[in-house]
Parts: structure tokens; sequence; C-alpha cells
């Protein structure tokens, strides 16, 4: 059944802490949907915020959480054509449907795999009581629960399809039914089952500092309770499973697991000497913190590092330390992860030694700009450790707090407040950005606000106007950091992981990731990279940026051709749309070298469409060298790693994928290349099957070499080991054309495709 998506962030939490340093003022985490569902099913509880309770020990777990009371529990039923980014998208809003409803789901089968060229392309989601039951064979000397099974045959469920359009992937309701053959259970019994009695990251966290207060399993449920304003038995899980997994918490030696991750640091770094750490130790010779990488990570921070993301807004609650880890983007816009990081707290010192540590293992290389969550410590430590360095507030990380600060007191102004501030953020002028930025403040009345206050005195860490002109590489619009935290550690930690399995975990994480990568690097490259100008420099651009790069490249370069040059004075160039009657940029053109003073160029490495006007006033057919930045060329890619088979075997995947895509739009595409690829593998198969070119295998990356990839085990009974052989995949891939092309039915004779064939050999 489906699972609430915090359990499979597993062990990790996200801080709440406000940046303000008031003790007793927390943040609210968004995107918790266990927190938030049963804000749903209780939206007619006032909304409460925290209150110091009676005893020291609750006031030691004081927390202050605030529920919107006006969230409706009205949501529409899904419906044949409706689309979806993911298929965990179309999952979880279809399971809100049933729990507001009075049901739970499950995933009753799969089409596709990780070897098939569109991976999982269809999914078919069932209530909870289809089915028959069918009863497990169990050995007769093992005790048997006397259970009845809730399966009756109900034929409610949904079926989503994948469906790819010009590289973009959509999940598509294609069946839909909400006929169900029993009753709806009421609010507080479907809240009794299994899908939904889950205790939230947030909750864990309370639960281990009021145990360790003293607090017992009846106590600590009547705080959780009271800190929430529900009623008794609103909460989404019961005592048995509080008590369960305190129970389990309670197994953990926090040194001894210490002591069994440092031994396994050292012994990977024995076998392997490119693996990387860094570690200190307390007085006492526990483990106090502890960074490491990768030697994929290096070679990539050596390219990329540039610009990196420094995420410290997770902890593992079950050891109390937070996890720093450092992030960037590729040429080809994929994120990519340099390094990880256990500290022992959030103080200043901590975060001096996991960046001086981090700039140790990049083989001394100092990042241009650091990018960092709203944290004065964090600050405090890249001041002192990394002068040369600049720092930045990451903007995603100040928008996510303003719903903590100001929701609960605006009410009905806090959508205008949203909008408001993130016009005024995005202003590039600083007179502009002061004179709207009082207008806000005095308009909805937050001049005694600590958080705007708070704002107001760091502006130049994360306003525009003061921002501009420094190297972000694209981080900022570029990816959705926020979203890749969760996904990276998605699934890989549960509330059983130790922190001695942390390591590979991390190393599992980085190796799927890395796959991502390249698979969208091939994607990338099989697309077709079309000139829309008949301007030389566009297509000198296209010859050496990657598709990602070209594609910023090109929102620079048509907008260009809308913006009318005056020469103000000599190698000086006033800039400004023909539409715009005054403003514009200043564009300063000496020889090759060019300066325009929006300095979009200094924050991208993409030229702008000012600079770019100039140079076509000016006759310039290619592009400068300098201007074509290393890191956006095709030449810097991190893939492919190696030519051997199983780079092969992917690329061939990615092609046919593509092939697919544009083979199944029409009759016509399909017949002309189901002609070809027939002619295709009648020509491949009288090929020699040996390599004379040497070995196939081909060089492997190093963290490939040191293990190979361990999921998390899985739970329930194990399934039988299937080998995925090519006839499988074959015919996997047929299913799904087949599916694509349902409505093709007549194919055209043989003529027809030796006319295309002819016709091919022509051209």
């Amino acid at each position: 059944m489906t699972r609430a998506s915090s359990r499979n962030i597993g062990s990790l939490t996200q801080r709440r802490k406000c940046p303000c340093g008031d003790e007793n003022c927390y943040l609210r985490v968004d995107g918790n949907e266990e927190e938030n569902n049963q804000s749903n099913n209780n939206s007619n509880t006032p909304t409460t915020s925290s209150v110091p309770l009676g005893s020291d020990q609750l006031q030691a777990a004081q927390v202050t959480t605030s529920f919107d009371s006006t969230v409706s529990t009205e949501i529409r039923p899904p419906y044949v054509g409706q689309a979806f980014q993911t298929a965990e998208e179309a999952q979880e809003h279809y399971t809100r449907f049933a729990k507001v409803n009075g049901f739970a789901i499950r995933t009753e089968r799969s089409k596709g795999n990780s070897n098939h060229p569109l991976g999982v392309y269809k999914r078919e989601l069932v209530c909870h009581r289809a089915g028959a039951y069918r009863p497990r064979k169990m050995v007769e000397q093992k005790r048997q629960r006397n259970k009845k099974s809730n399966r009756c045959k109900c034929e409610a469920g949904m079926i989503i399809k994948k469906n790819v359009s010009k590289g973009i992937s959509r999940w598509i309701v294609v069946q839909f039914s909400n006929e169900h053959n029993h009753e709806m259970l009421d609010s507080d019994e479907v809240r009794q089952l299994p899908a939904y009695r889950n205790i939230s990251s947030i909750d864990r966290e309370r639960a281990l500092v009021l145990s360790k207060a003293g607090c017992t399993v009846n106590l600590i449920m009547r705080s959780l309770e009271m800190e929430k304003g529900l009623r008794p038995g609103q909460l989404t899980f019961t005592e048995r499973d509080l008590r369960n997994f305190l129970q389990v918490s309670k197994s953990i030696n926090i040194e001894n697991e210490g002591t069994e991750l440092l031994n396994a640091c050292k012994e990977m770094k024995e076998r392997y000497s490119d693996f990387k750490f860094e570690f200190s130790v307390n007085s006492d010779g526990t483990l106090e913190n502890i960074c490491w990488t990768y030697p994929d990570c290096v070679r990539a921070y050596a390219i990329f590092g540039d610009a990196v993301v420094f995420d410290t807004t997770y902890r593992l609650y079950a050891y109390d330390r937070p996890v720093g880890v450092w992030f960037g983007m590729d040429n080809y816009g994929n994120a990519i992860c340099f390094g990880c990081s256990l500290l022992q707290d959030e103080k200043p010192s901590s975060y001096q030694w996991a960046l001086q540590s981090f700039v140790c293992l990049m083989d001394g290389k100092y990042p241009q700009t650091l990018l960092t969550d709203l944290d004065m410590s964090l600050k405090e430590a890249v001041m002192n450790k990394l002068p040369s360095t600049k720092h930045a507030f990451a903007p995603w990380y100040i928008t996510s707090k303003i719903q903590s600060w100001f929701s609960p007191s605006l009410s009905p102004l806090f959508e205008k407040l949203v909008s408001e501030f993130n016009r005024v953020r995005n202003l590039s002028c600083l007179e502009e950005f002061s004179d709207q930025w009082s207008k806000m403040v005095s308009e909805f009345r937050l001049a005694s606000d600590r958080h705007v206050n708070l704002l107001a005195y760091n502006r130049e860490d994360w306003t525009l106007p003061f921002l501009r002109g420094c190297f972000f590489g694209c981080l900022i619009g570029g990816v959705d950091f926020p979203a890749l935290i969760k996904g990276f550690f998605k699934g890989l930690l549960s509330s059983q992981t130790r922190l001695r399995d942390f390591v590979e975990q991390v190393r599992v994480a980085i190796e799927l990731q890395n796959q991502a990568g390249e698979e969208s690097t091939m994607r990338q490259n099989y697309q077709n990279m079309s000139t829309r100008t008949c301007m030389p420099m566009e297509e000198h651009a296209a010859s050496i940026l990657t598709p990602y790069a070209f594609n910023l490249f090109q929102q620079e370069l048509i907008p260009s051709t809308q913006f009318a040059v005056y020469e103000t004075h000599k190698e000086a160039y006033l800039v400004r749309h023909r539409l715009q009657p005054a403003g514009g940029q200043v564009v300063m053109c000496v020889g090759s070298d060019l300066q325009c003073s929006c300095k979009e160029f200094e924050s991208s490495g993409i030229l702008c469409r000012h600079a770019l006007r100039v140079l076509s006033l000016k006759n310039c057919f290619t592009l400068p060298d300098k201007y074509l930045l290393m890191r956006w060329r095709r030449e810097s890619s991190l893939f492919p790693k190696s030519t051997g088979y199983k780079y092969r075997s992917r690329a061939l995947r990615s092609l046919v994928s593509i092939i697919l895509q544009e083979a199944s739009v029409n009759k016509e595409r399909f017949n002309y290349a189901q002609w070809h690829m027939s002619k295709l593998l009648s020509h491949v198969r009288e090929m020699p099957t040996l390599d004379d070119t040497g070995s196939d295998a081909g060089p492997i990356s190093s963290v490939e070499e040191m293990v190979d990839i361990t999921l998390p085990k899985p739970r329930g009974r194990p399934k039988k080991d299937k080998l995925v052989s090519t006839s499988t995949i074959a015919t996997e891939e047929s299913e799904a054309l087949e599916e694509n092309m349902a409505s093709t039915h007549d194919l055209a004779g043989p003529e027809t495709h030796q006319a295309l064939w002819d016709t091919q050999d022509l051209a």
C-alpha cells in the first residue's frame, strides 16, 4: 500500500529551528504529507501552536507547529486524461483522494524495468480490498495468526501510463473506476489502516526527545496530541506503533556505531586508495565529525566546482546529527553530488571543520560561490574558512520559511505577501529594491517583525542587486534542489539504518544519480539541436555547447533581435528594447572584450542578449572563444565514463527509446522506422561478434569497482530471482510499442518499404 513520503526519507528529518535566534521559534516543514494529511482530516480543529507544557520534561521538547484550519478536505477524483509529472505524484494524489473517501490503495502491478528504454511505463493502482485472498504456504510447525482477509474482489482502481513527447515525460490516467463493492470507512476507521499508520519524521524526533527526558509512551502520545490540537486517538499512529519505534531506537549504541563507521571508512581507504575521508574525534576518543567523498565526485568537482550548494537542512534524528551534502550542476543541467558529512552539532565550529575538510578532500580547490541555508552559524563559518568564496543564501531556503513566519498572522493576506515578496526579491536595481521593500513592509505592517529585520540586515546575501555579477552557474532557477535532496535519499534510508551503513547508502545514491545523469546526457545528445535563426554565431554555438547550454544561449540570442543599439561614445553602446522609451543596458566593447551592465555573463557564463546584439552589429559571425566557458562545452562532459558493454547497452537503449517516441507519432513514421530497423538488424547480425579493437569491458568507474550496488532489503516475503534476458526486454519493448500503436492496423506493402529504402539510399 502507499506510504507517505516521509517514510521514503527514512531516518532523515528536516531541521526546524528558526534562524531568527528565538529558542521558542520553530519552522513548519513544508511538503510533509503525513502532517498535511493529518491536518486535512482534522480541518475543523482550531488552529493551535505549541505552548509550554506543564512539566519541565515536556518543556524540553517544546515545538511550534501550526496547521491551517482552512484547508479543504474535498479532493477531486482522478479522471481519464489527467496528467502528472511523475508516477509518484499520481500515486500521492490518488492516495489523498482514497483517504478522504474511506479506503486505501496499493500498487497491483507494474510494467517495464530499469533495462527497458522507457523504464517503468505502466502502473496499476487498486483499492486495498481488490483481488481475492491467497493463503500463504507456511511450515506447519510455525504458529499462524487466524486473521481474516479483507479482500473482496473490489474493482475500483486507476491505471497510469508514461507518455514521452519531445523529450518530456508525463504520466497519463488511461483508466479510472471508483465503483466499490464494499462500504467505505469513516475518518476514525480509515486512520487505522496500515497504509496510513505512520510515525512522521517530525513526530519521531519529538518522541525521542520526550523519551530521553523520561516520559512514558502514554505521556508522549498525550503531549503530541496537545501540541497538534488533536483529540485522543487522532494521531496517525497508535501507542503500540510508538512503543515499537522507541524499542528499536533504544537498541542503537551511538558510540559503537561511530566507531564502526570510522572503521568501515578506514577499511575502504586501505582497499581503494582513491576513496577520501576526513574525521575528528572528541576528547574521549568518540567520533565527532566525519566528511567523505568518492573518486567520481572529486573529478566532477574539478570541472564543475565553481558554484556549490551546501545543504544542511536534514538530520539523522536517531543519532541527533546534522547531515551536510555538497551539490553542483554539470554542463547538461544534471545535479551532481560532491561529498557528504555527518557533524556533531550545528555550531560554527562544526561547520568550519566541514568546510575546511571538504576543500582538503577536493585537492585544495575553493568554490567561487557557495549557496547555503539561511543560517548565521554557516555564514560565520564561511567567512572564517572560505574568505575568498562568495557566500549567498539560496532563495529556495528563504521562501520555504515564509509560511512559518507569516501565515498564521496574516491569514487572508498571506498569498498576497508571497507574491509581493517574490516580485521585490527579483528587482535588479538597488534603489528600486529599497523603495519597494519599504513599501511592502509598511503595507503589511511588518516593521517590528524580527524575521523581516533578519532578512533586511542580511540583504546583501540574498537580494539580486547585491548578488548580480556573482557566478552561480544557473543553480538559481536551474534545478529544484529541495526536491533533489529528498530524491537523493529517497528509499535508501529507514528507521533501522545504522550509522555504519550510511557511507555505503550514500554511495548507492550517488551511483544512481550518476546513472540518471548519464541517461539524461545521452538523451540530450540524441535530440536535434535545431537553430532558430539564420545567424552564423548560433550555428557556431551549437557545435560547441551542450544541448542544455545551447538552449540557454538561444533564450538570449532570439530576443536580442528585438533590441536597438545606440553608440553613446567610442566603444560604448546603449542597448534597450525597441518598445522601451528609456533605460536599457550599457555594453562596453573593446576589441573582443565585452562587458554588459546587466552582468548576466558573470552570473551564468552565458552571454546576455545585449552583448549578443552588439556582436551582431559589429558583424561577428562566431563567438569569441573566452565566452564559451569550458563548463558549458561538450568536451567537459562527465559521461560516458566507459566504452564497454555497459555504456553501449545504455546508449542503444536511449536511442531506441527516442526512436520509439518519434516513430509512434503516426502510421507513416512507424512503417518507415520498422522497415529500416529490420534491415539494420539483418546487417548487424551479419557482422562479426568479436571486438577486434581490444577489451570489451572498457574502463569502469572507480565507484563501481569498489562494490556492487546493493539496494535496501525489501520488506515482506522474498521474491524469486529472475534473470532478465534479451528476449524478455524485447517482449516488453514490443508490448510498449503495440500499446502506443494500438490505432495502427494496416501496414504498407513491401513495395512501399522498398521505395522508402531506395529513397534513403539516394539521399
